[in-house]
């Protein structure tokens, strides 16, 4: 897919918001959910627009410090339908994010918690349907026998993909460790992404989604 100008001015002055190159509304992120509104995966849209940011400086800094659900008051969007939310109105948050206060509010918080709910706010960017330590056990289809059980650190059941992040501190790990875990799971159709790194950012989950 070959390399297009930009149909629109990539970031929105007045909101600092991301602009669609396709429909031209202001999005905090623009995700893959609502590329497919256009018929456009992920990937063919940033080599189509290589110039158009995905997301929003607001968005990246409330996604590095796991404060995406503050984006919203509860009468407005669910996280799950992050991208539906047009900013041409007057959003209800702060422009600016007081990093010193978060900081501080963070260290009455149970850590693993935290972590861990920070990478799922960023996964249902990608994957609507995404669930955190999500029992996989297959059984043969004729012999009704128990071909595997695996823990997983987080799965989308609908599109059978599992995410694991094998290097965090709370990644779950299987009693019987078998070697051929992700072959046997991608034979009975599952897709396995691995995350490396022991804090991931929004940015190496991006990187590993970009490259499916």
């Amino acid at each position: 897919m070959n390399e297009e100008k930009l149909q629109y001015p990539p970031i929105d002055e007045k909101t600092g918001r991301v602009i669609c190159q396709i429909c031209g509304k202001n999005y905090l992120v623009i995700s893959p959910k609502h590329l497919l509104k256009h018929n456009i995966t992920h990937r063919d849209y940033t080599k189509r627009y290589p110039n158009a940011p995905l997301s929003s400086k607001e968005f990246n800094a409330k996604s590095k410090y796991g404060r995406v659900k503050d984006l919203f008051t509860p009468t407005e969007a669910d996280p799950d339908e992050l991208e539906e939310v047009i900013v041409n109105e007057q959003p209800h948050i702060e422009d600016y994010m007081d990093i010193d206060k978060i900081l501080k509010e963070k260290s009455y918080r149970d850590p693993v918690k935290e972590s861990k709910s920070q990478v799922l706010d960023s996964l249902k960017v990608y994957f609507t349907n995404v669930r955190p330590n999500y029992l996989i056990e297959e059984f043969g289809p004729q012999s009704g026998r128990l071909l595997h059980h695996f823990i997983t650190d987080f799965a989308d059941p609908i599109l059978k993909i599992i995410i694991q992040f094998p290097n965090t501190f709370w990644h779950n790990r299987d009693v019987h460790i078998d070697p051929l875990k992700n072959q046997k799971l991608e034979q009975t159709g599952w897709k396995v992404l691995v995350v490396k790194g022991r804090s991931p950012s929004y940015k190496d989950i991006q990187k590993v989604v970009d490259a499916m």
